[in-house]
């Protein structure tokens, strides 16, 4: 299971890539992130379906676990779009994937009552001070700090939403039809929205198609990957082990990109690295 994690961080890291191209193209409005979010939950759709064999299960707990979970999204991804204005690959990682440790790992201890070990509290400690030190004056006053602290919480909900549903196993559909039904009911309310403003769907250009398939595929089967780790691991360990990896990746590509990350982040990343191993042992 822990493979499945690492291969779902490295597709989380690489789905940013995908965000802020997309960001470039297209601007980050609210009729962007429907563009943005629509396409990418359509094509993942299909990806879901074709994973499954083409069958798709539907119930009331799904459906409406679903339902939330996509309004969630669709704030993660505007929190996100802004959030690129002044906040690079491995910033934007820090504030998105420490909500998606935090959450998640609280619920898990609090309320489906995990235990909390000393490994646990360590690796938490270490991802916490690796965050400290990713911070800079420039990013804790700056505009978008509102866009930052929702990034931070929008996708701690998405964990706890998913563990909520692995958790129910009498009262869940199966891990990919969940996912098509999450990314349908995305599309479905993205593409409402833009035919009540513009009264005709856009047509992406095929740069931004390859952004949101590259997010569609990236995100589609990264959060499976999650989904079906969910059903053996509590959440106290998956997520700060997708968070410590995130987090190790995103820097790594800000490096490969040239983004030229400051010392801090790149230790930030290193002690949140060391995090994830410690926990996995």
């Amino acid at each position: 299971m822990y493979a499945l994690l690492v291969a779902a961080a490295l597709l989380f890291a690489l789905q940013f890539f995908s965000n802020q191209q997309f960001r470039t193209l297209h601007g980050d409005g609210t009729e962007s992130t429907a563009i943005f979010a629509g396409y990418s939950h359509g094509v993942s759709f299909f990806i879901m379906l074709i994973i499954n064999g083409f069958k798709l299960e539907i119930n009331w707990f799904s459906l409406l676990i679903a339902v939330i979970y996509s309004v969630v999204v669709l704030g993660y991804n505007y929190a996100g779009l802004k959030s690129f204005a002044t906040a690079n690959l491995s910033v934007f990682s820090i504030f998105a994937m420490l909500g998606g440790m935090l959450l998640p790992f609280a619920y898990g201890v609090i309320f489906c009552k995990e235990d909390f070990t000393l490994a646990k509290a360590a690796c938490v400690l270490l991802i916490g001070i690796a965050t400290a030190l990713s911070f800079e004056k420039s990013e804790k006053k700056g505009k978008n700090l509102k866009y930052y602290l929702s990034v931070f919480v929008l996708n701690g909900m998405v964990g706890v939403l998913s563990k909520i549903h692995q958790s129910n196993t009498a009262l869940a559909v199966d891990s990919q039809s969940f996912m098509a039904t999450i990314n349908a009911v995305t599309f479905i309310l993205c593409a409402a929205y833009l035919l009540a403003k513009n009264k005709k769907l856009y047509l992406p250009t095929l740069k931004e198609f390859g952004c949101v398939s590259g997010q569609a595929l990236c995100n589609g089967i990264g959060n499976l990957l999650c989904l079906i780790a969910l059903t053996s691991l509590p959440a106290s360990v998956q997520f700060p082990i997708t968070t410590g990896g995130v987090m190790f990746f995103s820097t790594a590509i800000s490096l490969i990109r040239r983004e030229k990350p400051s010392k801090r982040t790149i230790i930030a990343a290193a002690i949140a690295f060391a995090a994830t191993v410690l926990i996995m042992f």
